[in-house]
């Protein structure tokens, strides 16, 4: 996961804004279809019958209908979330401080609600240049990310910022380690630490400064110490 900030002054801070305004008003309005069926008819509208119903609303219109729908199934998730809550506070209100809470609505002026783009909702001509282009907006941002790597980039609102994230898939390295050889480290109070393994038969203490004296000293004994394993 690699994040990027925008403040005000950025040139892409209005656009971002505005489309987690409108990530904020579909949100709120699944909201309240949801709340709805649930506090008079007790039932429960799924995602599948909630984004039929709003696929003509101009919130979900306004953006990609890829985008318009994980903000429909973040709304679900959270949903789902609250009624297994429910359902153990019922068998067991003991866990509980208070009784879970419906959903709640997001400030209809000052709220804004997270906008997610999968890959489908990214452009893969701009992808191939190695610049990231979130469907139907004006974002465009360079990486270093290996575009084949990419899931997805979310614009997550903060209180006084925006964040950019993009979210990609790293392989993990295979290193050949030594599977007889280890070590351990015992953090000491009079003594920084008394390091031992398989190589030295008699365990190696490092009195050379005080311990939490220096973050960065004590980073380095450590590496030191390591080393001479």
């Amino acid at each position: 996961m690699r994040d990027i900030s925008h403040t005000k002054n950025h040139r892409f801070y209005d656009e971002i804004d505005r489309l987690c305004f409108l990530s904020k008003n579909l949100y709120n309005y699944g909201n309240y279809l949801v709340r709805q069926s649930f506090i008079f008819e007790n039932t429960y509208r799924y995602y599948y019958d909630l984004q039929k119903t709003l696929s003509t609303q101009p919130d979900y219109k306004a953006m990609p209908a890829k985008v318009s729908q994980q903000i429909l199934m973040i709304l679900d998730r959270n949903w789902k979330s609250f009624l297994a809550a429910n359902e153990v506070y019922k068998q067991n209100p003991s866990k509980f401080n208070s009784r879970p809470r419906l959903p709640r609505y997001k400030n209809k002026i000052t709220g804004r609600n997270l906008v997610v783009y999968t890959t489908q909702a990214i452009s893969k001509r701009q992808l191939k240049q190695g610049i990231i282009n979130p469907s139907k907006t004006g974002i465009y941002l360079k990486t270093l990310v290996p575009t084949a790597q990419i899931k997805q980039v979310r614009l997550i609102p903060r209180l006084n910022h925006y964040v950019i994230e993009v979210i990609y898939e790293k392989c993990e390295k295979q290193y050949e380690l030594e599977k007889n050889r280890c070590a351990s480290i015992d953090i000491g109070l009079n003594n920084l630490a008394t390091f031992s393994c398989r190589r030295e038969p008699k365990p190696l203490i490092s009195a050379e400064i005080k311990p939490k004296s220096d973050k960065w000293q004590t980073v380095k004994i450590y590496k030191s110490i390591l080393q001479q394993s």
